[in-house]
């Protein structure tokens, strides 16, 4: 899923925040109003850092007070970061100001997760040259295409913003390239397979100039767009073209360049563990990723337990049902795969165990051929707070094979995963500050529960359906244990290969399992650690409850609290908990206290 979609700088929170340390002291509905606003301007300011994520967030930045905003990508590299942080702990320190037993309900909760993913950034931040944009399958080279070809036209101004931030593109793979000149004279460079990946998908992108994506996209949403005359449309049809081929192409030529002649610069080819600082950096990404306030031990248990118990599960499965293997292999598709019959009967079979959802509408598209080989099965598009019923969801490939089995990725994606739980938590109207921060952990452990959930709905064999789930959770779980392996414990590729072979029993497979987590650390984390925190919760709660215990009351829980770090999920459960208890004993409930900071 493409969350916060300009990735491109450090989580700012700004430098006029500095400026406002007047909370103190105040009555109390006079620092709800003030840290309201306190609230409102760091999202103001976050949205336009850059471009991208003003259009992202905000189908009208005027409402929010933003007339005008710079066309930028933003800039990268050591000294914006280091000006960044600044501002960081700035915000923080006017966030700690306030008197948080002054503050509303709401508010408090809010107080506690900015509070905490501040901390979480900040510390991410203490090893800048440890952080890596480029990717082949995350990074933003190879997210960057799909961003541009979703952003949003309301009006001409929006067409005029978008054809002046073309040529940007080339400034800021310039400012990437200078990153990763740097970090190779560190000794921080990636290594020399991982590079080839990217150079090689810069290639593919760039192969047919004339016929790229972005120009064929464009066009078509000119053509579509209502108030253009046909002159007008031929000119943006020039201008965009002329654009993409005078900057997009040659920036992707130029990175793909400066990334050939570091080449073997590389120091390291196994985990993060083994740079002087990548144990450290590698414990605070898994905090940011999972959203977990585990320990790394407490992590590797957790992932140790699930892969466990899922061996188990489908030991016993395959000795109730004897014939359950060769359903397993003989499995080629699901009752339905075309993606809008999926979203449909999805929608229709979650009503018993989840809220009501927010009417809107969900364009069902594909992934590009150029970028096919390098993008994930299938994205969700996060739509701007402020117009949200109007959603994207990119699938790779629209072949009869890959369709066959997208049941189960349409439910990540789609209904009841991200795009629900998004449209449903934007539909509470939270502080907008809350729908920027990036929580990968909830995210993808939400989208990832639910996409099992949907195994037993999709109308294939039950006990084929609880196989199909059990094998997919440890498989998950397998990946992100070797991640930590790999990344923490410094397993060499042998041993990674070794781990992942006992239970796939396949050399070469296992080979390219430890080659994709090594080029993009924690890659597989914020689904596997997600997944199984909001499971610990689930079954917390069903140990609590009893028979009291019901899906729908809990997922509306979840949903209700929104991303947020699991152990501040987890405290305001134990209040749920209570609540729910106290009303099934008809006793006189109070508003829960969770007031910890």
């Amino acid at each position: 899923m493409l969350r916060n979609k300009a990735k491109f700088i450090l989580w700012i929170l700004t430098v006029l925040l500095i400026l406002l340390f007047q909370g103190c002291g105040l009555s109390n509905k006079a620092t709800q109003k003030d840290f309201d606003s306190f609230l409102n301007k760091l999202f103001v300011i976050r949205v336009q850092t850059d471009s991208l994520s003003l259009n992202y967030s905000l189908a009208d930045p005027k409402s929010y007070g933003i007339d005008e905003a710079e066309t930028t990508l933003g800039e990268y590299g050591v000294s914006s970061m280091n000006k960044e942080l600044f501002l960081l702990e700035n915000s923080y320190r006017r966030l700690l100001s306030y008197d948080f037993n002054k503050l509303s309900y709401d508010q408090q909760l809010t107080y506690r997760i900015l509070k905490a993913y501040i901390e979480d950034n900040m510390r991410l931040g203490a090893n800048l040259y440890y952080k890596e944009c480029l990717g082949p399958t995350t990074g933003i080279q190879a997210q960057l295409p799909i961003l541009l070809a979703e952003f949003k036209f309301y009006s001409k101004a929006d067409i005029d913003e978008y054809l002046a931030l073309l040529p940007c593109v080339y400034d800021y793979f310039a400012d990437i390239a200078e990153f990763e000149r740097e970090k190779s004279k560190m000794g921080l460079f990636m290594n020399d397979k991982v590079a080839r990946k990217i150079i090689n998908q810069c290639s593919a992108f760039i192969e047919n100039p004339e016929e790229n994506f972005l120009i064929k996209h464009f066009n078509e949403k000119i053509m579509a767009f209502d108030g253009l005359s046909n002159s007008e449309k031929l000119y943006y049809r020039a201008a965009n073209k002329a654009a993409i081929m005078n900057y997009v192409i040659p920036a992707y030529k130029m990175l793909a360049g400066e990334l050939t002649a570091l080449l073997g610069t590389g120091t390291n080819s196994a985990g993060l563990c083994y740079f002087p600082d990548g144990k450290q950096y590698y414990e605070n990404l898994v905090r940011v990723k999972t959203g977990s306030g585990r320990d790394m031990q407490g992590i590797i248990q957790l992932l140790d337990n699930a892969i466990n118990s899922g061996i188990i599960n489908i030991t016993t499965l395959t000795m109730k049902d004897p014939y359950l293997i060769n359903k397993y292999l003989s499995f080629k598709a699901f009752p339905i795969t075309d993606p809008e019959e999926i979203i449909n009967d999805l929608k229709a079979d979650m009503k018993k165990d989840f809220p009501d959802f927010v009417p809107v509408n969900c364009n069902i598209k594909y992934v590009p051929k150029s970028l096919s080989d390098y993008l994930s099965p299938a994205m969700y598009l996060v739509p701007p707070i402020d117009n949200f019923t109007e959603n994207s969801i990119y699938i790779n490939g629209n072949d009869s094979k890959t369709l066959a089995t997208i049941y189960t990725t349409v439910a990540h994606e789609g209904y009841p995963g991200h795009l629900y739980q998004c449209t449903y938590f934007r539909s509470k109207k939270p502080a907008p500050i809350r729908s920027i921060m990036d929580f990968p952990g909830y995210d993808e452990g939400w989208a990832t529960y639910v996409e099992m959930y949907s195994y037993h709905i999709s109308g294939i064999d039950k006990g084929l359906a609880q196989f199909l789930e059990a094998n997919n959770v440890v498989i998950l779980c397998l990946y992100a244990r070797a991640d930590i392996g790999i990344h923490y414990e410094g397993w060499s590729r042998e041993r990674t290969i070794n781990y992942v072979s006992n239970y796939i029993e396949n050399d070469e497979i296992a080979g390219v399992i430890y080659d994709t987590l090594l080029e993009e650390p924690g890659v597989y984390l914020p689904y596997a650690v997600g997944y199984l925190e909001i499971m610990e919760l689930r079954k917390k709660a069903q140990l609590a409850l009893g028979d009291n215990f019901v899906a729908k009351d809990f997922h509306t829980f979840l949903l209700d609290i929104g991303p947020a770090q699991f152990d501040i999920i987890e405290d305001y459960m134990n209040e749920w908990i209570k609540e729910k208890t106290c009303e099934k004993q008809d006793k006189l409930c109070f508003q829960p206290q969770v007031g910890k900071v």
